[in-house]
C-alpha cells in the first residue's frame, strides 16, 4: 500500500521552537515535575502540535508515539526523524511496515499495538498523538502496560465525538496559544464566515453547494464537506461539469486514488476536494483557502477540526473562507474565537446542546450516539439519508465587532453606503448600521456635498426641536464626517430651516 505523501511537502521545516511553544514545553514539564504524569497538551490547528512535542519527547531514552491512523504515525515519524534521533532510530509498528525493536522511539497505531500484545516496545514516555479520538477502554489497556511512563496527549479539540472531556485519560491540562495569539502572529489567517440567517437543520442546506462555492469562493482551492458518499459523488461531477475540477475522497476510495486526489488538490490542478469524515484532520493543505461546510457538526470539536484545514497560512494566502451552510457557526461560533478548555464538565465551551435518542424497541431515552440500545440492545437497521433540502436563503458575512479587521470594516462600510444610496436613505442609516456591527462609528468620509448639507440641516432642526446645546450640530457633524462644518454651511443650513 502507498505510503501518502505530506501535502506540506518541499516547505522549509521549523528549526527553532516559537515563543508559545517554548511556554507549552515548559509549562508540561512543570506539570511532569510536580507530579502529573498524564498532560493534555492543547494547541488550536496550525500550532505546531507534532513539533512541539518532539521536544518534549527529546530528554527521553525510550519513546512510544501513538495514533489513530497510518497517516497520522507517518507524518509524525518523518518530523521525529527529522529531530536528534535520525531515520534509523524511529521505528514503525504498523501493518506493512517492518518492526524494529532497537529502535528508542517506536511510533504506532493504536489498533496494531492492541492486537499485537507481544511486540509492545519499553517507553519512558507515551504520546497519544489526536488523544481525543482514543475511546478510554483503548488508552487504559495501553497505559497499563505502561505504569511507570509518562502521558502526553496532544490534540487541538479536548472533546470526544460524543461531547465527553479527556478527565478520565489525563489529569493535567496545558493550553498552548489561543486563536487570537495564532491569528497575531501570522500563524493562522483570519476566517471570514458566511452563515444562513438561522439554523435549518440536518437535512437541509441554505444553498446549493456549487452555487455556494462559485458565489463566495470562486477561483479558490476548497474543502467540500458532504453527509453522504452518494451525494458527494454527484457533487463532484456538478462541480467538474461547471467548470472546477473536483474529486471524492470517502472511507472507500482505494489508497492510489487518495494519494492522487491529495497531490492534485495540493498542486492546484484540483479545486474541490469533495469529502465524507474523512478529511477532518491530519490533513494539512495551506493553500486551500475555503470550506464548503455542507453536512451537519453536532459537537463544536468536530467544526473546529473541519474549519482547521484552511487555517493554515501559504504566499499569496491573506485569509480563509468558511461558507456554513447548515448553520453550525450559529451554533459553535466563529473558528477563530478564542475557547476555554477542560477536562471536565465541557471540553470544549460552546452553546451546543446534547440530544436525547429514543429506543424504538422498548421506549428508553438515553444520550445520542450510533450504535444499539444501551438498555435492550436494539440496533435499528441502518438506512441511507435522505438528500437534503436545499433552499435558496442569503448568507451574510460574519464579523468579531470592533476587533473585525480594518479591510472587513471598510468593505461593510462600502456595501452599506451602496445600498443607503440605492434606496434612497440617509446617511445616518449608514452610521447606526456600522455601530450594531462594529460598536463604533464610521467616518464618512465618501459623502457628497448635498449629502452633507442635508445631514447639517437635520441637525439644525433637530437641535431647535429638542432644546440641545448650540455644540450639538458641531459635535455630531464632525462624528459623521470627521470636521466641522465650515461657518458659511451652518449659516446656509440655519437660513434653510428658519425658512421651512
Amino acid at each position: 500500500m502507498p505510503s501518502i505523501p505530506s501535502p506540506r511537502a518541499g516547505a522549509t521545516p521549523q528549526l527553532t521552537l516559537r515563543p508559545y511553544q517554548s511556554r507549552a514545553v515548559e509549562a508540561v514539564r512543570r506539570q511532569w515535575a510536580s507530579g502529573v504524569r498524564s498532560v493534555c497538551l492543547v494547541l488550536p490547528t496550525g500550532g505546531g502540535k507534532t513539533f512541539t512535542a518532539t521536544e518534549l519527547c527529546s530528554p527521553f531514552a525510550r519513546v512510544l508515539w501513538i495514533a489513530h491512523r497510518r497517516e497520522l504515525i507517518e507524518q509524525a515519524a518523518e518530523s521525529l526523524r527529522r529531530g536528534r534521533w535520525g531515520r534509523s532510530r524511529v521505528g514503525l509498528i504498523a501493518p506493512r511496515h517492518t518492526y524494529i525493536p532497537a529502535a528508542p522511539v517506536q511510533v504506532a497505531t493504536v489498533q496494531t499495538l492492541l492486537a499485537r500484545s507481544r511486540q509492545r516496545p519499553a517507553a519512558d514516555l507515551v504520546v497519544w498523538d489526536e488523544c481525543h479520538h482514543e475511546r478510554a477502554e483503548s488508552y487504559s489497556r495501553i497505559t497499563a502496560a505502561y505504569p511507570d511512563a509518562l502521558q502526553l496527549g496532544l490534540t487541538a479539540t479536548p472533546e470526544r465525538s460524543d461531547g465527553k472531556p479527556l478527565g478520565d485519560g489525563f489529569s493535567g491540562l496545558v493550553v498552548g496559544a489561543t486563536y487570537s495569539e495564532l491569528l497575531e502572529d501570522g500563524h493562522l489567517v483570519p476566517c471570514r464566515v458566511y452563515q444562513p440567517p438561522e439554523a435549518i437543520g440536518r437535512r437541509a442546506l441554505a444553498q446549493d453547494p456549487l452555487d455556494a462555492y462559485q458565489r463566495y469562493t470562486a477561483g479558490q482551492s476548497a474543502f467540500v464537506f458532504l453527509p453522504t458518499v452518494a451525494l458527494a459523488h454527484e457533487t463532484a461531477r456538478r462541480f467538474t461539469g461547471a467548470g472546477v475540477p473536483a474529486a471524492v475522497v470517502e472511507c472507500n476510495t482505494p489508497p492510489d486514488e487518495r494519494v492522487r486526489a491529495l497531490r492534485a488538490f495540493a498542486d492546484g490542478s484540483i479545486r474541490a476536494l469533495v469529502n465524507v469524515a474523512t478529511l477532518t484532520e491530519g490533513v494539512d493543505i495551506p493553500r486551500a483557502s475555503a470550506c464548503i461546510l455542507a453536512r451537519g457538526c453536532s459537537h463544536v470539536g468536530l467544526y473546529l477540526q473541519i474549519a482547521g484545514r484552511i487555517l493554515r497560512p501559504a504566499p499569496g494566502k491573506s485569509e480563509a473562507t468558511l461558507v456554513d451552510l447548515t448553520g453550525a457557526s450559529l451554533t459553535h461560533g466563529l473558528p477563530t474565537a478564542d475557547r476555554a478548555y477542560s477536562l471536565s464538565g465541557d471540553g470544549i465551551c460552546s452553546a451546543s446542546v446534547a440530544s436525547l435518542r429514543n429506543c424504538l424497541q422498548c421506549g428508553a431515552v438515553f444520550p445520542s450516539r450510533p450504535g444499539p440500545c444501551p438498555i435492550c440492545g436494539y440496533d435499528p437497521p441502518r438506512r441511507e439519508p435522505p438528500p437534503p433540502r436545499i433552499y435558496s436563503l442569503e448568507l451574510r458575512e460574519v464579523f468579531a465587532g470592533p476587533a473585525t479587521p480594518p479591510e472587513a470594516k471598510r468593505r461593510e462600510y462600502d456595501r452599506l453606503r451602496a445600498l443607503a444610496r440605492e434606496r434612497g436613505w440617509a446617511p445616518y442609516w449608514v452610521v447606526r448600521e456600522y455601530r450594531k456591527l462594529f460598536g463604533e462609528d464610521p467616518v464618512l468620509d465618501d459623502a457628497t456635498e448635498d449629502e452633507r448639507m442635508a445631514e447639517l440641516c437635520s441637525l439644525v432642526r433637530i437641535q431647535r426641536e429638542r432644546g440641545h446645546k448650540p455644540g450639538f450640530v458641531g459635535v455630531r457633524y464632525r462624528a459623521m464626517f470627521g470636521r466641522y462644518p465650515s461657518a458659511e454651511m451652518l449659516a446656509r443650513a440655519t437660513a434653510q430651516e428658519v425658512t421651512t
